[in-house]
């Protein structure tokens, strides 16, 4: 991410290096506990295509717990759960709901670029151009 080619492509005029986690943003309890549900709810009515994805082995935030609030927004299953592949080996799984996708990435952490960037990589440039997963 610290890499100039890296800004160039992302626009972005950055004066200090990327990390993980930063000092320059104040996190705070009140925010962690804070619900994005409304978020996605208005999100939803703007007609853009929207996708959440999570690695499977994430201990931070397990795509268990993603699936439980998707649960909670009550979208209609366009298409249910099921693996996507990447050449003859699984990616991850995909569930497709009316205005949003719902992505795993096999093997992946909490940082799924940094721990399977070829299977990050295939998710993305799909659901950029509009193809299945």
């Amino acid at each position: 991410m610290n890499q100039e080619a890296v800004y160039q492509a992302m626009h972005v005029e950055i004066n200090y290096p990327w990390t993980g986690c930063s000092d320059f943003i104040s996190y705070s309890y009140s925010d962690l506990l804070a619900s994005m549900l409304p978020v996605y709810n208005s999100l939803l009515t703007k007609n853009i295509s929207i996708m959440v994805y999570s690695g499977d082995v994430d201990a931070i935030v397990p795509f268990t717990g993603t699936r439980a609030w998707l649960d909670k927004l009550a979208l209609p299953v366009a298409a249910p759960f099921r693996p996507w592949f990447l050449g003859k080996q699984t990616g991850g799984y995909v569930t497709k709901y009316n205005g949003l996708t719902f992505a795993t990435v096999r093997n992946a952490g909490h940082m799924v670029g940094g721990t399977q960037p070829e299977r990050a990589l295939a998710m993305f440039e799909r659901f950029l151009n509009g193809e299945e997963l």
